[in-house]
This record gives structure tokens, C-alpha cells and sequence, in this order.
């Protein structure tokens, strides 16, 4: 991989930019003029030699001088965050350098004072200096970044070139990452995600940021005693990371759902691909994408491990409690499964059903202002109803972060979700299910899509609501299916074993070749 960061036209300016093209060409005519300096031993040629020499050098380097390195958060014997930036902007010590050779290649023609030439290198220097400094204090803080990593030992690691999502899909994985009691540090390639990140992932493992020469810097941040790298979301840069054929790179992604981002083509370049159950290995196949079986290992649903069994908890069957969950909408109309939009008709039926609601949105659906202000209004419908009738909804900051997706299945007799894997974990539970198809028929519905034979299939336009209602909290025909189900999405896991197999998984990988 090019340790270099591509050539970036016009942002140091046209003089700048045309000595870094041309820097070989530059570089043979300097040593030209140093020549002839030596054999004339003409001091002014000498001088305004060497002022040239040394402005030329800055100005072919004005990206390093810039550029922001690797940092950490949370990294033992590193203090956090970036370093101090120069005092001055790469553009400044260009301008100075290119005005230091101007001159100094006027006063030679002109054949001024030797005078003139020690105060244009005076003020030249200044600045220099000031560039000689910065460079030195990068080049420390890269040596000090790479010991404290080497000290650190890490064995695993969490490669993220996502998104948004961060917060949320890193934190699904890392305990269970740690539970191997493996050291893990955290990859992230975008820095303007790093303070949400750090505000919403509530990591124990130390943060590394890529620096502006992105995963060019990947060779002083995979340091030797790293073995495997956890991929929770399929970017595309996620290749970049993957370049690097030492290290065994596995898929995890953040759920366990039949939507597309279940079985992407990309999957196949990952050394290994973590799926719940058989369900994970005959998606891929069922949509015609070609993965090496030995790359599949089954490990079932570790965050489901805390899920309870429908016998450890009594219905209550006059005022059962219902998880609504709905996706969000994703970013193209194809993949958008989102009941939110008819979220409202469906809690005011479950009101009227005398139903205690615990409403848990996907946590991205609050980004777009049209979804967020159903989200809103949901909430307020449910804080209208507590007062008026006492009943103990749960809603807001309690639903969404301070409860799990564990904890809402554990206090819900039933589930009403979209394509989600909320669906694939709640099963764990055996507890009736809904999922609404916001454009298939039911039977096609339950034909793509695996979770959904053992559903209650709710039309999108909410025409059978009541038909669904009646059977997911009432006769409930389906209950001996999802047992069957379960094994086929989650495998033969009860309780903590997946998590336990998963821990086995990441220390085994983390041993090879020791």
C-alpha cells in the first residue's frame, strides 16, 4: 500500500503544486546550480543556493507539515487526542519559501550586498524553524503513539470506515470482544466521528483515529501482536483495512436480519463470516451470492444470550405488555422496511386493546427530521395515555439507552417489528412475534424473507391490524413453529452458551500462530 496520500491539486497552490509534480526535475536542477556554486565557489551563488534548496524542500512538503496524525483515546501511556497543531498553516510556509527564492534569485541577478541576502534567510528561517519543529513534534508523537500500542499488546481489534451507525454497532460487539478477556483496540478511519463515538459507544478499549493520511498510517497502528480484525458495518474502505493479508479479518455485522445488508457480495472477501445459525449460511445462497463454506462459522446471537424464555415470565393477558420496535428507513427506497410512518395507528390500537407499549425506534430514525417528528409524536401519545390512564409505558431515554434490546424483550409478552434483527433476537424468547410487510403480500412476504414464516405478517397498509392483533395476543397458532425457528436462526445455543462459544472463537484467533 502507498504510504503517500494522493496528490491534491490546488490546495497549497498552483507553485506548490507544480514543485511537488515536478519535484524529480526540481531536485536535478538544484543540485545542477549547487555545482556550479562549488566549482566557482561564488558565495552569492552559494547563498542564494542554499536559500533555494531550503525553500524548495518546504515547499515540496507542505502535506506533512499539514497533515494530522494518528491519535488515541484511552490508549495507556499516551496522552489523548492529536497533538498540537503547527503555529502556522502549510499555506504560510509555502508563501514564505516561494517568496524566499523569489528574492533570493533576484538579488543574484541583481547582484545585491551580501546584506540583502542574510536578512531575506533571516526571515526565511523564522519560519523554517517553526516548520523543522512541527515536523519533529509529528514525528515524536507517531514514535510514542507506536510504543505505547506495542506496549498495549493488542491481539484483536474492531476496524470501523462506517458511519453514523458507530456508536451503536461498536458497542453491540465490544463486550463480548472483551469477554475473551483478548486486549482490543478500536480502529476508526473517519475523524469527525471520533467525538460521537466517544460520547455514544461507551468504549473500554482505547479509540485509534487515522490521521489525515487515513489507513496509510494502518502500518504504525497494526502493530505485531495483532492477529484478527471485527467488522461490524460493510463500508466499502472496509477494503483498505483488509489489504493488510496478515491479520484475519472477520464479518460480524451488527445484526441478524434477512435485509440486504445481511448477505452483500463484499462478504465473500472476509476470511471469516460470524452468522447465529443455519438461517446466515442459506441466505447468502438463497440470493445467489457464492461464499466458501469453510469461510462460515455458526455462533448464534450473543446479545440474545440475556434473552428469557417465554416459561420465565407470565403473560398477562389483560393488559399485556408489547414491544413495538420499527426499523428505520435506510437510504434507498428498496431496502426502506420502516413501519414508524404508521407507527401512530398501530400504538393507538394497542391502546385500545389495553396494552402497555414499550416503543424503541431505530436509533438513526431520529436523524431525519419527517421520521423524528413521528418519533415525537408516538412518545407524547404514550406520556397522554399514562396520565389518563395510569398505565406504565415505556418510552424515550429509559427505552432506548438505559434499557437494552434485552431488557425490552424480557419485560414484553409480545414483539411488533419490521425486517429488523429485534426480530431475529426476540425469537431467542419464543415469545409471538409480528413483522409488517410495507409492501408484500403475506405469502410473498414469508417467502423471502425466513423470520417471517413463524410472524404474524402485518400489510402495510394495516388492513388485517385487527386479524394480527388478535392472534399475536390472543390464540398465538404459530407458538410451536417458533421453536423450530429458533434453532434454524440462533442454533443450538441455550442461555450464555453463544456468548461463551464466541468468546472461545476470538481467543482462538487471537493464539494463532504464537
Amino acid at each position: 500500500m502507498n504510504d503517500e496520500p494522493a496528490t491534491q491539486p490546488g490546495r497549497f497552490g498552483p507553485a506548490s503544486d507544480f514543485v511537488v509534480r515536478h519535484r524529480h526535475a526540481v531536485l536535478a536542477a538544484l543540485i545542477a546550480l549547487l555545482a556550479v556554486a562549488v566549482v566557482l565557489w561564488d558565495l552569492d551563488v552559494v547563498a542564494a543556493a542554499s536559500i533555494v534548496a531550503l525553500g524548495l524542500g518546504v515547499v515540496s512538503s507542505p502535506r506533512h507539515l499539514g497533515e494530522t496524525p494518528s491519535y488515541a483515546h484511552g490508549l495507556p501511556g499516551l496522552a489523548d487526542g492529536p497533538p498540537r497543531p503547527s503555529r502556522l498553516s502549510p499555506r504560510a510556509y509555502v508563501a514564505v519559501s516561494i517568496t524566499a527564492i523569489v528574492a533570493a534569485v533576484v538579488l543574484l541577478v541583481a547582484d545585491a550586498p551580501r546584506l540583502a541576502y542574510v536578512v531575506v534567510a533571516l526571515v526565511a528561517a523564522a519560519a523554517w524553524l517553526v516548520a523543522g519543529e512541527s515536523a519533529w513534534r509529528l514525528a515524536r508523537h507517531r514514535r510514542r503513539m507506536r510504543r505505547a500500542l506495542e506496549a498495549y499488546a493488542p491481539t484483536i481489534g474492531m476496524a470501523f470506515a462506517g458511519r453514523s451507525g458507530a456508536p451503536w454497532q461498536l458497542r453491540m460487539w465490544e463486550p463480548y470482544l472483551l469477554r475473551s478477556g483478548e486486549p482490543c483496540i478500536v480502529i476508526n478511519l473517519h475523524p469527525k466521528y471520533t467525538p460521537m463515538i466517544l460520547e455514544g459507544a461507551e468504549l473500554s478499549s482505547p479509540l485509534i483515529t487515522l490521521g489525515s493520511r487515513e489507513t496509510a498510517d494502518l502500518d504504525t497502528v497494526l502493530v505485531p501482536s495483532l492477529r484478527a480484525l471485527f467488522y461490524v458495518q460493510n463500508a466499502q474502505r472496509n477494503a483498505e483495512f483488509m489489504a493488510h493479508d496478515r491479520l484475519t479479518h472477520v464479518w460480524l455485522n451488527h445484526g441478524d436480519s434477512d435485509k440486504p445488508a445481511n448477505f452483500n457480495e463484499r462478504h465473500a472477501d472476509y476470511d471469516v463470516l460470524v452468522v447465529c445459525g443455519q438461517a446466515g449460511v442459506d441466505r447468502y445462497a438463497r440470493h445467489g451470492i457464492d461464499v466458501d463454506p469453510a469461510k462460515f462459522v455458526i455462533l448464534g446471537r450473543p446479545q440474545a444470550s440475556g434473552i428469557m424464555p417465554a416459561s420465565a415470565r407470565a403473560p398477562s393477558p389483560a393488559q399485556p405488555t408489547v414491544l413495538y420496535a420499527p426499523t428505520w428507513q435506510g437510504l434507498d427506497p428498496s431496502v426502506d422496511f420502516s413501519s414508524l410512518m404508521q407507527g401512530p395507528d398501530i400504538v393507538r390500537a394497542l391502546l385500545a386493546r389495553n396494552c402497555v407499549v414499550i416503543f424503541r425506534p431505530h436509533p438513526l430514525s431520529i436523524r431525519w427530521r419527517i421520521r423524528r417528528a413521528v418519533v415525537r409524536e408516538i412518545r407524547a401519545m404514550l406520556k397522554q395515555d399514562r396520565a389518563e390512564t395510569g398505565r406504565r409505558h415505556v418510552t424515550g431515554k429509559k427505552a432506548e439507552r438505559v434499557w437494552s434490546v434485552v431488557d425490552c424483550a424480557n419485560h414484553a409478552d409480545a414483539l411488533i417489528s419490521d425486517v429488523s434483527s429485534v426480530v431475529s433476537d426476540f425469537l431467542q424468547s419464543e415469545k409471538p412475534y409480528a413483522m409488517t410487510s410495507m409492501r408484500a403480500s403475506v405469502e410473498d412476504f414469508r417467502a423471502e424473507f425466513s423470520v417471517a414464516r413463524t410472524a404474524y405478517v402485518l400489510l402495510g397498509d394495516l388492513s388485517n391490524l385487527d386479524e394480527v392483533l388478535d392472534d399475536l395476543l390472543g390464540s398465538d397458532p404459530l407458538a410451536e413453529a417458533r421453536r423450530e425457528a429458533k434453532r434454524y436462526v440462533l442454533g443450538d445455543f441455550v442461555g450464555e452458551e453463544s456468548a461463551e462459544a464466541f468468546a472461545d472463537f476470538v481467543r482462538e484467533l487471537a493464539q494463532r500462530g504464537t
